[in-house]
C-alpha cells in the first residue's frame, strides 16, 4: 500500500487500497512509514473508503504539511514480512546530545503499539529505549541517532 497524495487541510492522505477490507486495518495496527531507512509505527484515526482508494488520518498528522511528508511512501502491516525487525537489528545506536555510540540494537518490540528498541551496550546490558518519528534524528553508515530522553542511559 503507497500514500497516494494528501487530502483535505486537516492531515488526511489517500492510500492505494490492498485486497483486505479496510475495516479490519484498526485490528491489525500499526501500520508501518519508512522514514531514512527505519520503519515509523501510526495509528489509525479514521479510515473513510473511496473506492479503490482510501482516505485515511493517522493520529498526530494533524496538517496539510504533515500530510505532504507522507506522500510517496509505502506503508505496511508488521506481520507483512517483518521486514521493519531486519531493518534494525545490528544498526547501531548514537546518542544525538552526547554524540557517544550508546550500543547495537538486538531486538525490536512493539508493546501494545509502543515501539521499543533492545540495545546492548559495549559493558553487556541490554537497554530498552523507545523508537518514535520524532526521537529520530538521522541515519548514516549503519548507525541511527537518537534524541534519547534524559535518564534513559
Amino acid at each position: 500500500m503507497k500514500v497516494l497524495k494528501s487530502w483535505g487541510a486537516s492531515g488526511e492522505v489517500v492510500l492505494s487500497r490492498v485486497d483486505e477490507d479496510p475495516k479490519d486495518w484498526k485490528n491489525r495496527e500499526p501500520v508501518f512509514i519508512e522514514f531514512d531507512g527505519l520503519p515509523v509505527p501510526f495509528f489509525f484515526e479514521s479510515v473513510q473508503e473511496k473506492g479503490n482508494r482510501c482516505i485515511v488520518k493517522f493520529e498526530d498528522i494533524d496538517t496539510l504539511a504533515e500530510a505532504e511528508e507522507l506522500v510517496g511512501r509505502e506503508v505496511s502491516f508488521q506481520d507483512d514480512d517483518d521486514e521493519e525487525e531486519d531493518t534494525l537489528v545490528g544498526l547501531q545506536v548514537r546518542d544525538s546530545r552526547t554524540r557517544r555510540l550508546i550500543g547495537e540494537i538486538v531486538d525490536f518490540s512493539d508493546y501494545g503499539g509502543n515501539v521499543v528498541l533492545t540495545v546492548e551496550t559495549s559493558e553487556g546490558q541490554e537497554v530498552l529505549l523507545p523508537l518514535h518519528e520524532e526521537l529520530i534524528v538521522g541515519i548514516h553508515d549503519d548507525i541511527i541517532t537518537l534524541d534519547i530522553p534524559a535518564g534513559l542511559i
